[in-house]
């Protein structure tokens, strides 16, 4: 009996020294960071800018308009030489206590990446209040820029506004959400290169200036952030993909490029692809296509030379036959996979030819290499970054037609040849 009361006061004695929340703050004593851009500046500085909420303001607004987002956040920006001085020197100025707990993403320039971020990304993990959940985001403009333009027209918050369209990208497969860890995590492997969502300014002229011209069968024009043809909203846009060598920004991925990307990995939910109608080319077919399973990668070296065999399944729904041709039926349906496989096959390869003279394997093939090597050792002095531009890639695409919409039989409309 003695033995159980001194087991229990000691349990309660050590609830009372745990208990209690030494270092709470009241809400109006702490400044929520929602963003964080960072710019490179020569003498060992740092540009950073900080999107800053204000509680208050949040409760009342709910409109979504352009005046509504700039009463409910302060922009600041601050000079210094590291995150942990910039944070400091941020509530000199503000009069409340920065919490970083609550940024939701952390966005780079182009010129600072292509610096390098090694010296960045370690403390970022390390310090409690950056969260590897964080999404990374990397601008072809400078961040402070992409900041202030950043002003959606539907949310009231920019953050939300981020958060809500990387996460739309499983719509269109046009971009791939990156965290802070899954970013640091390529870092250290041997087997894949770091990769991070791009974003840029959009300048709402309506000019188009595709980075590349379709690829025939498709119609559709490969962008960048910034390129597509468009006027009005907010001129912000995220779409394609920043690789890196190492630390390094190495190059950009297009939309269809970073789509090629999300089905080699396993990570395209669905997307639509308008090709050329294969019986009349003046005409247009759309297709809703997505995985049918995870894509067969096996890998082996012939002659000592890497070679990788990717075999994907790929199922499609029927939205539109602007020519009103059955391809419902059976010949024809193979016939048009055949085209959907045909024009895949022909992006991926183009996909898989850029990243290997980047030097850059952002589909980290390398890991199917592991299981070839007893220890990590060998896998290490494998040095697969570097054998990655010389490996040989064989690419087989294959289409089924599943669906067709809510129509069984397309048939032409009456009084046209």
């Amino acid at each position: 009996m003695f033995c159980r009361l001194t087991i229990l006061s000691l349990g309660l004695a050590v609830c009372l020294i745990l208990s209690g929340c030494s270092g709470a703050k009241e809400t109006d004593e702490v400044a929520y960071v929602l963003a964080v851009g960072v710019d490179y500046l020569p003498n060992e500085q740092i540009n950073i800018t900080y999107l800053i909420a204000i509680p208050r303001a949040l409760g009342t607004s709910g409109s979504g308009s352009n005046a509504d987002r700039d009463k409910s956040v302060v922009i600041t920006t601050i000079k210094a030489p590291s995150l942990a001085e910039g944070q400091s020197l941020l509530g000199a100025s503000i009069g409340r206590a920065p919490n970083l707990s609550h940024v939701k993403v952390w966005i780079v320039s182009e010129e600072l990446a292509r610096q390098g971020l090694e010296n960045l990304v370690g403390p970022l993990l390390r310090f409690r209040e950056f969260r590897g959940s964080m999404f990374m985001m990397v601008v072809r403009n400078t961040a402070q820029e992409f900041i202030n333009k950043n002003k959606p027209s539907i949310e009231v918050l920019p953050s939300r506004w981020i958060e809500g369209l990387l996460l739309s990208g499983s719509e269109t497969g046009y971009l791939l959400p990156t965290h802070v860890h899954e970013f640091y995590n390529r870092l250290k492997t041997t087997s894949g290169a770091p990769y991070a969502v791009l974003a840029g300014i959009n300048p709402l002229s309506g000019t188009d200036r595709p980075t590349a011209n379709p690829i025939p069968p498709e119609r559709a024009k490969e962008y960048l952030p910034g390129d597509i043809p468009r006027e009005g909203g907010n001129p912000a846009a995220v779409i394609g993909t920043a690789v890196f060598k190492g630390g390094k920004l190495a190059g950009m991925l297009t939309n269809e490029e970073t789509r090629m990307m999300a089905i080699l990995m396993g990570n395209f939910p669905k997307g639509f692809l308008t090709i050329i109608d294969p019986k009349k080319p003046e005409r247009n077919v759309h297709i809703l296509f997505r995985l049918g399973k995870d894509p067969q990668i096996n890998v082996g070296f012939v002659n000592n030379r890497p070679v990788i065999d990717i075999d994907v399944l790929l199922e499609g729904e029927l939205t539109s036959i602007a020519s009103d041709i059955n391809y419902e039926s059976e010949d024809n349906r193979k016939l048009l996979e055949q085209e959907v496989s045909k024009t895949i096959k022909l992006e991926m390869v183009d996909m898989l030819n850029h990243t290997q003279a980047l030097e850059t394997d952002v589909v980290n093939f390398g890991r199917y290499f592991r299981p070839k090597f007893q220890t990590y050792d060998e896998v290490a002095s494998f040095n697969w970054n570097s054998l990655y531009p010389e490996a040989e890639i064989h690419v087989q695409i294959n289409t089924k037609i599943r669906r067709t919409g809510l129509m069984f039989k397309s048939m032409p409309i009456r009084g046209n040849d």
